[in-house]
């Protein structure tokens, strides 16, 4: 990458939004734990009470870690997400999901060994960045979210 060229756009931005609980949530969630629990242990399934166990042991630790922030900047070669640097071949389509209070901007690899570049948009106009990206790799304007994705955002995991 040529260092002296000035980027398109850049910006430092969660991959995620960060989800506010309330009490009701965690005390439901705890809820459902715990009858997996007693039911792996009153069906002899201990592998699923200790799975679950272990599932609320570990969210109960990790509940309050705020999501990394991430750094992306966009040049006419490519992107630098992270402090590396992807040139536009190595990229198939983007699209920006469009949240209530949110957008987030997916850039899906042609190569299945890399994960696709998530992050939120931040301050950066979604029409704005539309018309850069549009400039370098196609966009699929109607592209929803992974089942899994929607389940985390549902159950603000």
């Amino acid at each position: 990458m040529n260092t002296n060229t000035q980027p398109l756009l850049e910006w430092r931005a969660p991959a995620r939004i960060n989800h506010e609980k309330s009490d009701r949530w965690y005390l439901v969630s705890g809820i459902i734990c715990a009858i997996f629990v007693v039911y792996g242990i009153l069906t002899g399934a201990w592998t699923m009470s200790i799975t679950f166990g272990m599932i609320a042991g570990l969210y109960f630790y990790v509940r309050n870690l705020d999501h990394p922030l991430h750094y992306i900047r966009i040049f006419e070669g490519g992107i630098e997400f992270d402090g590396l640097y992807y040139i536009w071949p190595d990229f198939k389509h983007f699209w920006i999901l469009d949240g209530k209070t949110y957008h987030e901007l997916h850039v899906e690899p042609i190569k299945g060994l890399r994960a696709d570049i998530v992050i939120l948009t931040d301050q950066i106009d979604p029409f704005e960045l539309r018309d850069v990206l549009n400039q370098f790799i196609p966009q699929i304007a109607h592209k929803r979210e992974r089942l899994l994705d929607a389940i985390i955002r549902f159950c603000k995991l």
